[in-house]
Formats: C-alpha cells, structure tokens, sequence
C-alpha cells in the first residue's frame, strides 16, 4: 500500500479530485499554502494500493497544469527600493509535487 501527498495549485484541485474520484480514489484535501510564492495550494491526500500507483499519477499529470505568474524580484523589493520602479518577472508555477510513500500498516476503525 502506498500514501500519496499531491500539492497542487488551489486553481486545479477540483478538477484533480473530481477526476480521482471518477477513478474511484477516495482522497482527503487539505489546505495549505507556498513558502515562495505565499500563495494557496491545495494537499490531496490517498491511500492506495501499489498497483493503482500509476493510474493515480496519470490523473494527478493530466490535471495539474504549468502557468506562467509574473511577480516583483525579491531583490527589488527589499527596502529602500520602490515599488513603482519594480519590474515584474516572469515565473512558472503549478504542476504537481507527489510524495509517495510505503505504508507498513493500515487500520480502519
């Protein structure tokens, strides 16, 4: 058995845990947010069996989608740097990070 952590963007959650269930995955979602970024991402948490690992990944591939955010750079907006004259920079975001991880025992009560 295996437990699987998707963090995925808040934007794409709904369509992964709505195609995860059509699959028939029970997940929990948590919600969690990005160091970097500040922004809100989503957890989707499920237990599976090793066999569906990647059926499950597919799914979470297909439905967590790369974007493009601009933001102000870090070094100018440090202090004594105005804003005004702050250039937004061009970043990637989204996608999916997937932990996987063995499950020694598993208890329903």
């Amino acid at each position: 058995m295996k437990l699987i952590f998707a963090i995925v963007q808040n934007e794409d959650a709904k369509k992964l845990i709505n195609a995860l269930n059509s699959k028939g995955f029970s997940v929990t979602k948590i919600a969690t947010s990005g160091g970097f970024l500040k922004g809100g991402n989503t957890t989707v948490m499920m237990g599976i069996e090793d066999e569906q690992v990647d059926l499950a990944l597919d799914i979470i591939k297909s439905e967590s989608k790369m974007r493009k955010h601009y933001m102000v750079s870090p070094q100018t907006s440090m202090v004594g740097y105005s804003h005004a004259n702050a250039s937004p920079i061009e970043i990637t975001v989204g996608g999916a990070v997937v932990f996987i991880c063995d499950v020694w025992r598993n208890e329903h009560f």
